[in-house]
């Protein structure tokens, strides 16, 4: 076994794990980053379109009004410290980027912000993307950070996959980890950030990249750390399925894009006065649900009509966009695209404060590994800022708080036993994703949750016959995937209700006795899992 010691240990190289070792490494402290693929350049940052929510205080917006806009999309159950910390940051994270050589998209010299459903101004703002393709747009974003993480010293280790975190007590001490050949690595750190993503691979049907596999959820609630919110669950309502299959962004619908069913009809002013101007993503995800169910769309999709978007936009912003449709033989002019539905992202992951703590002493986390910031659903843009504003607020902690471990806790034995074939390791997953999709979708049910549990503990009795793999790092994945989609079918089945992206056929409507947070921790010895309501304090 390998060991490494440092100041600060962060896991995870998107853009909340860069953005927290800068600031860390900027406070004085030796940084290691652990990324599962390639720090900067895999992730969803890499597939991100780029909208960033931004705050101009020259436009007259306020954190204020950014803060009422967070919380009202969050179906009023976010929490109010992380989402005024989220508002404060706003300004300074755009100087942030910019200091780092990220490059935010400008006409003559000012930055352009467009006003995208659910906020009240224009503040959403586009990187410039200098000729990157627009598939992997966010690399706008995550390069210039890598670069100027590289310049300040931070050491870096990928391809190597957090497999659980060490602990002193109730204090975090590190990490271990397996590279791709196996080698196994002890990680020691005086603390440690966990920046690893969210869980959308955790679907069979996602726009995520195929190493977001819920691995945070799962080292948390192993660790001992509170989790919340694990039952929202954020579906798009704009993943193109023709003929382009990319992220097409929700700044369209705020520009004038509209959504229509088989038949031309534009189905969400059924639902949503003011239709797609106004709609949050939950609406148009549902709206797009029932369209389908109800035989109304096309194939496992609807269509989405770009031709009232102002032709100076498709000219500006959309010029990558409207580059990529007629090369495919679209004129979004005169024809439709064909969009469906694919899990984005996730509201709910690990409990922290303001300052990126968790319930674990020496254990902070960024990004979209934990919850509280959003609430029921999240804005668009907020994604990117959330990476960034608790990225730096977390990297700052970790390096104020870093203590020297007192002692080295005692490592797990290495498996022995029966390997699990790899096909039927990637059998299980497949069952795994597709449970999830069927069972805790758009729409779920007490009978479709607990018909996905039943399923899920049979997949889980097959993956417990085993010791492990030939590929150490699969094995490990799985068993992650397998603790995190338990938390959202006990959570998503513990909720009565529907609210924001979880919505449920035998609890339709919002009930304000649930306006509060499902907190789901780890039992006593390893036991089932233990949800706690706590209700929201009433004004």
């Amino acid at each position: 076994m390998e060991t490494l010691k440092t100041e600060v240990l962060i896991i995870g190289g998107g853009l909340a794990g860069l953005t927290a070792a800068i600031e860390a490494r900027r406070a004085g402290r030796d940084v290691l980053l652990v990324c599962k693929r390639r720090a900067g350049r895999s992730g969803n940052v890499v597939v991100a379109a780029c909208n960033l929510t931004g705050l101009l205080p020259e436009t007259g917006d306020t954190a204020a009004g950014l803060a009422i806009d967070t919380l009202g999309s969050g179906r009023d159950i976010g929490d109010p410290s992380l989402v005024q910390a989220l508002a404060e940051g706003a300004a300074d994270a755009l100087v942030f980027l910019e200091g780092c050589g990220v490059r935010l998209l400008r006409s003559g010299g000012r930055l352009q912000a467009r006003q995208v459903p659910g906020h009240g101004r224009p503040r959403t703002l586009c990187t410039d993307r200098q000729g990157i393709p627009v598939q992997t747009a966010g690399l706008s974003l995550s390069l210039p950070l890598l670069d100027e993480a590289r310049r300040l010293g931070v050491r870096f280790i990928d391809s190597a996959m957090v497999t659980r975190l060490l602990q002193d007590g109730n204090r975090v001490v590190g990490a271990l980890a397996l590279r791709r050949d196996g080698t196994r690595l002890q990680l020691t750190a005086g603390s440690t950030v966990l920046a690893s993503g969210g869980g959308g691979r955790l679907y069979s049907r996602s726009n995520n990249t195929r190493d977001i596999t819920g691995d945070g959820y799962a080292l948390a609630f192993d660790a001992g750390a509170d989790l919340r919110d694990m039952e929202f669950v954020q579906f798009h309502p704009a993943m193109g399925l023709a003929p382009v299959r990319v992220i097409l962004p929700t700044t369209l619908f705020g520009d004038g894009a509209l959504l229509r069913n088989r038949y031309g009809e534009r189905f969400l002013l059924d639902s949503v006065t003011g239709g797609e101007k106004v709609a949050g993503r939950d609406e148009m995800s549902q709206a797009i649900y029932r369209e389908i169910q109800a035989g109304r769309g096309v194939g496992e999709g609807v269509h989405l009509d770009l031709s009232p978007l102002p032709e100076e936009l498709a000219k500006t912003r959309y010029a990558d966009l409207w580059q990529l449709l007629r090369m495919r033989g679209c004129d979004p002019r005169r024809q439709l695209v064909t969009v469906g539905l694919a899990v984005h992202f996730f509201m709910g992951g690990m409990v922290i404060d303001r300052r990126g703590a968790s319930t674990l002493a020496g254990l902070y986390g960024a990004g979209e590994v934990t919850g509280g910031v959003h609430g029921a659903n999240r804005l668009g843009g907020n994604a990117l800022l959330e990476a960034v504003v608790f990225g730096r607020l977390t990297g700052q902690s970790a390096a104020d708080e870093a203590v020297e471990p007192t002692a080295t806790p005692p490592l797990p034995s290495a498996d022995s036993g029966i390997l699990c074939p790899v096909d039927e390791l990637n059998g299980m997953r497949r069952e795994l994703r597709e449970l999830l999709w069927q069972c805790a979708g758009v729409v779920r049910s007490a009978d479709s949750m607990r018909a996905g549990l039943e399923r899920w503990q049979q997949v889980d009795g097959r993956f417990r016959l085993f010791s492990g793999a030939a590929d150490l790092q699969l094995w490990a994945e799985t068993g992650h995937m397998l603790t995190a989609s338990r938390l959202i079918l006990l959570s998503a089945l513990a909720r009565r209700e529907s609210r924001g992206a979880h919505c449920r056929s035998d609890y339709p409507a919002l009930d304000d006795d649930w306006q509060g947070t499902l907190l789901i921790r780890r039992g006593e010895s390893g036991g089932v899992p233990v949800l706690k309501f706590v209700p929201e304090p009433q004004a």
